[in-house]
Formats: structure tokens, C-alpha cells, sequence
């Protein structure tokens, strides 16, 4: 009898157990915001499709109803008279430009990177073309320039303001169902899709404070979100919930203007989905009136007739996100502040406050491409004048030297490889008699290590010193440390996005400021910047000690000096 109640009771305490259990989970149900742990853009409904226009735009329409007020639109069968469009089949692709190069990606992002013939990241149009409906690849690369003559620019960008505001030209193909992180880009973009479809999110820069953002050292150019695009997790990031947004359905022929710095998603659909996007400056967006010269009679143009400041030739390295030499330019000019010359020793001075490179052992070269490409040398004053009239190709090795990202290098595999990891590989591919195991060690580069043949074969070549096709005993001791050297490992860790990110929040902003958030100010009164936890700080930047405290007679041929303080 003791031991029935006793059941009795044991039974009970766990049906309450279950009781409560459930009553939780309940509560913790209702406590979850609509679209907790769901793929973004359905955590609330959207404000509506953006503008569709199915007229062409005029360059002055365009600017003044959608640049200077960053505001999306789409321009429905904008592109649908494309060359590309028509003859970009992947049988004329492989026939026509075969032989070119484009960077590839994988199709999911935060994903290592793919391995094309060409290297890390690197394929061969011909190889991508034989390879990407059944690899996980994609293309998402400059356009190479000999592929211009089957593009066109359309009437909205091709004058007047817009005149050389292109500033490269990128194209992207993949065989479907790729999808983007939550991000956005340093400059205004027109994107035209020739192939697929793809659907759009889209969030005005007024909202962005509400989105949690990897921290990176600055945020007003591009960057992303940590948000799982997927599983959005509303309880660690309650902002975004109440954030809204706009879609767009963007279908073959279509270009679709994504403002500079607005926040974006991006799935595409389609057995081919292919794209070309304009990116173009942003300085545009602030200008105070469009200058209308040359708009007279609109109509598409060539784009091999077009300038564009930065392009790749299908080769060598990319030229992929570089600045705007006109951005340059504009910052450049402020150093005046409001003189119409100074000393180019005050001058360089300021300059080498915002042309700072990352490396300090790179300072004499900047500075040596300074007074060289800005026509200082033997001056002891420059003119506001003079650096006006400079072509903007003079800025432009300026800017390569500080910007390259070797991503964008035919040595970007050199960079993401450990020195021990490579050596490693040649460890457990030495033979008996202590040299190496060619075939063995391209195995072990490809499968263990993620790497191409292309570059373990360049490896191999490298330690063969008399070209037999053995690396003996000797070569090996005489070389490894030499061919190791070239796998460098100081590059910064790609973005992996694994939701666990350090983020911070920004503070509330204008949709269109006054001025751009990255323009330079030399005079020590900076705009307010964010800080680790998206709050507000100083610059505190400045020339204070502009005075002449040096020699008036310092000699400039002497590049090696710094005349620059530390910051």
C-alpha cells in the first residue's frame, strides 16, 4: 500500500513537472518577437517595393529623385538591350574569353575560399564555365576590360555629373541560389541583371542604428552585419526587430540603384544568374547641383568608350575596391583649408596625416609617391591652383600603393597559408633519402591544406634548382627556407562571420548628411566617430604644431625623412 502511494506520488510530481515544463516553454513562446530564429525580412512586414520606373531616366531625374536622396529604385528593362544579355551564353563565354581571369567566391559567404585553375579565389573563364553549375563557385569579380565592348552604359549614367563617376565595373555569375550577408558598400551602385532573377532587402541608412554591425576600424565606407541571415536571433539583437525595410524583385533586363551605404541582402534564382554592376562615386550624392553639360542628347554608350578610373585587364592583379581617385582629389584640396597655397612642407605634412599606410615600412615609398605624382619636388610653396589642375591619374599610384588588398594579387594563395602548415606538407611528403615527393606533396597542398595545384607545381618549380623534375636531398636543404619565406602569414583573417563577431550599434544619422562621413578634415575639428560600443568620440587629430618648427630650407630629396608628427 506504502509503495502504490509512494508510485502515486512519484507519477504525480512528474506530470506537475511536465505541467510546468510546458507552462514555460509557453511563456517563453509568447515572449519570442514575430520572426525570432527566421530568415531575414520576416520579422515584421515591409514598407513596400521600391520605386519601379519603367520609363528611362534622365541623368538629372536620376540624380536628383534617387542619388542626392539615396533613395532605391529600379529601372525596369534598363539592360535588356545589352549585347551581353544576348550573346553571354556559356558556349560563347568559354569561345570569346576564355582565356581571361576572374576572382571566384564561394557560393555562401564566410565560406573558404574556392580553388579555380588559376589559384586560390582564381579560375579561368573557360575552367568556371566547364566547373560552376556542379562546384559550390561563383564569380564575383571586376569585369575584365576586353569584355567591355559587350556592355553598355545606360543614358541615366553616361553625362553630365555622371560623366567620370564610374569608378570600376564588376561582374558576377553563378549557377543560383547564392545568398549574401546583410551588408553594405563604400559607393553607389547600379546593378543589371542579364540572367535569373534576385530578391532584394533593403534598408535606408536612416535605420541602420538599428542593426548590429561587425566592428571594423571604420564603418562609414562598406561593412556588414553579424545577423544570420537565415535564423535571425531577435532575442540577442531586440533592435532589429522593430527595423524597417524595403524589397525589390529584380528580373533579367533590370537595373536595380543601391544608394552608397544602405544596407542590403541579396538571393538569387535561376539555373544562370549573371549580373554587371556600376559602381560609382558617391561624392555625387553631395554635390549641391547637377551639372547637366553634355545631356543633351541621351542614349546608351559603349562601355569600352567610357572612362572608368579603375579596370583589370583579365591577367594580372584586380583593381577591385580601391578608392575614387575624385574622392582623393576632394580630401587632398581640404589640406588648404581655406589658403590658396601654403608651404609644401605644411602641405606634405597634412597629407601624410591622411595617407597613412598600414605598414610603416611603406612611408618612404608614399611619401616618394607624393612629391612625385603631386609635382612638389624643388617647391617651397604649392598652390590650391596647381593640385586643382592635376589629372586624376596622378592620384591613382598613390592609392594603389595604400589600398591593394592582396585578395585582388595572383600571391593572394602565398598569404592565406602558415609558413608550419606548408612546411608540414613537405614533412610527410620527404622521401627516404630526404628529398621530396613531388606528386605526394601536391596531394597533401591540395586535400590537407585547401591549396591549388597551380601554386603547389610554382612551389615545386622553385626547388627544383636544375630542372630535372626531382627535388633531391640537396635542393630541398638549399631551398625550403627560401620557398617557405614566400607564404607570409600577416594577412588579416577573413571575414568568417560565425554570428559570434564583436558588433556595436551606430548612432542615428541623417539619410543624406551635409557631407560625407568619409571625407578627411585636416583642422582638427573632425566629425564625431563611433567607438567599439557605437558611441560618440572625438578626433582629436590635428595640426596644432603647424608652426614652422623645422627648417625652412629642408631638403625634399631626402625622402627618407619623415616630415610628418606621430599621431
Amino acid at each position: 500500500m506504502a509503495t502504490s502511494k509512494l508510485f502515486t506520488n512519484f507519477i504525480l510530481a512528474l506530470c506537475l513537472i511536465a505541467v510546468f515544463y510546458q507552462v514555460d516553454a509557453a511563456k517563453k513562446s509568447k515572449k519570442a518577437p514575430r520572426g525570432h530564429l527566421q530568415q531575414i525580412g520576416l520579422h515584421r512586414d515591409p514598407e513596400g517595393h521600391i520605386d519601379i520606373k519603367t520609363e528611362p531616366l534622365s541623368a538629372k531625374e536620376f540624380w536628383s529623385d534617387y542619388v542626392s536622396k539615396r533613395r532605391p529604385v529600379l529601372l525596369r528593362g534598363a539592360a535588356s538591350q545589352f549585347p551581353a544579355k544576348m550573346l553571354w551564353n556559356d558556349q560563347y563565354l568559354a569561345d570569346t574569353y576564355g582565356n581571361l581571369t576572374v576572382k571566384i567566391e564561394r557560393k555562401f559567404e564566410a565560406h573558404a575560399n574556392p580553388v579555380g585553375d588559376m589559384g586560390l579565389a582564381r579560375d579561368s573563364i573557360r575552367n568556371f564555365i566547364k566547373t560552376y553549375v556542379q562546384d559550390d563557385k561563383y564569380v564575383i569579380s571586376q569585369l575584365p576590360k576586353p569584355m567591355y565592348k559587350d556592355v553598355l552604359v545606360p543614358p541615366c549614367l553616361s553625362c553630365g555629373s555622371f560623366n567620370q563617376s564610374i569608378i570600376e565595373v564588376n561582374f558576377w555569375l553563378s549557377s543560383g541560389g547564392t545568398k549574401s550577408l546583410l551588408h553594405k558598400d563604400a559607393p553607389n551602385i547600379l546593378n543589371c541583371l542579364l540572367n535569373g532573377t534576385k530578391n532584394w532587402i533593403m534598408i535606408s541608412p536612416k535605420y541602420e542604428y538599428m542593426v548590429p554591425l561587425a566592428k571594423e576600424p571604420s564603418l562609414a565606407g562598406g561593412g556588414y552585419s553579424v545577423l544570420n541571415v537565415d535564423k535571425v536571433d531577435l532575442i540577442k539583437f531586440p533592435n532589429f526587430k522593430d527595423c524597417p525595410y524595403h524589397y525589390a524583385n529584380v528580373t533579367a533586363g533590370d537595373c536595380l540603384y543601391v544608394p552608397y551605404g544602405s544596407l542590403h541582402h541579396v538571393r538569387s534564382f535561376g539555373e544562370k544568374n549573371m549580373a554587371i554592376s556600376y559602381l560609382f562615386s558617391r561624392t555625387i550624392t553631395h554635390e549641391k547641383k547637377f551639372d547637366n553639360s553634355g545631356c543633351e542628347n541621351q542614349e546608351y554608350k559603349n562601355l569600352k568608350d567610357r572612362p572608368v578610373a579603375w579596370d583589370f585587364d583579365g591577367i594580372g592583379s584586380l583593381t577591385m575596391g580601391l578608392n575614387e581617385p575624385i574622392f582623393y582629389r576632394k580630401n587632398v584640396l581640404k589640406a588648404f583649408r581655406k589658403d590658396a597655397n601654403i608651404t609644401t612642407k605644411l602641405f606634405v605634412k597634412r597629407l601624410q596625416q591622411y595617407m597613412m599606410p598600414e605598414d610603416p615600412k611603406n612611408e618612404k615609398k608614399i611619401f616618394n609617391l607624393i612629391m612625385n605624382n603631386l609635382q612638389l619636388n624643388n617647391k617651397k610653396f604649392v598652390t590650391k591652383a596647381e593640385i586643382s589642375a592635376l589629372p586624376l591619374d596622378a592620384y591613382k599610384e598613390i592609392i594603389f600603393a595604400l589600398e591593394l588588398d592582396p585578395a585582388n594579387t595572383l600571391k593572394y594563395e602565398y598569404f592565406q597559408f602558415p609558413q608550419s602548415v606548408v612546411k608540414e606538407a613537405f614533412d610527410e611528403s620527404m622521401k627516404r633519402d630526404g628529398g621530396i615527393d613531388s606528386e605526394l606533396f601536391i596531394a597533401n597542398y591540395k586535400e590537407k591544406i585547401g591549396g591549388s595545384e597551380k601554386i603547389a607545381k610554382e612551389v615545386l618549380q622553385k626547388l627544383d634548382v636544375d630542372g630535372n623534375g626531382e627535388i633531391s636531398k640537396e635542393e630541398r636543404k638549399a631551398k625550403l627556407k627560401q620557398v617557405l619565406g614566400l607564404f607570409e602569414n600577416d594577412m588579416p583573417e577573413e571575414h568568417s562571420n560565425d554570428y559570434q563577431d564583436v558588433y556595436i550599434y551606430r548612432q542615428k544619422r541623417d539619410e543624406v548628411p551635409e557631407e560625407d562621413e568619409m571625407e578627411y578634415h585636416f583642422d582638427g575639428n573632425h566629425e564625431p566617430i563611433d567607438d567599439g560600443e557605437g558611441q560618440l568620440v572625438n578626433d582629436d587629430r590635428s595640426d596644432a604644431d603647424d608652426d614652422d618648427d623645422t627648417p625652412d630650407d629642408m631638403e625634399y630629396e631626402e625622402s627618407e625623412e619623415r616630415v610628418h608628427e606621430e599621431l
